[in-house]
C-alpha cells in the first residue's frame, strides 16, 4: 500500500467518477506525491500531481516509484 509522501505514478488514463464514467482528470504517467490516505474509501489515496492538481486515486490506479 502507500503511504504519505510517496512518490506515485498514474498506471492507466484515469477518469473522474467511481465508475471511472467522466472526463479525463489524469494521464498514463503522470507523477504527483501523496498527500493523505483514506483507507475507508475506495478511491482514499490522495495525490498532489506534478501540475498542481489534486486528486482522489483507488490504488490499483497507482504504482509507487
Amino acid at each position: 500500500m502507500y503511504s504519505v509522501d510517496d512518490n506515485v505514478r498514474a498506471i492507466r488514463d484515469v477518469k473522474a467518477g467511481l465508475a471511472e464514467n467522466g472526463p479525463v482528470v489524469c494521464s498514463k504517467g503522470d507523477k504527483g506525491v501523496v498527500i493523505k490516505i483514506e483507507t475507508h474509501e475506495p478511491d482514499g489515496v490522495h495525490v498532489r500531481l506534478e501540475n498542481g492538481s489534486l486528486w482522489w486515486f483507488k490504488p490499483n490506479q497507482l504504482e509507487a516509484l
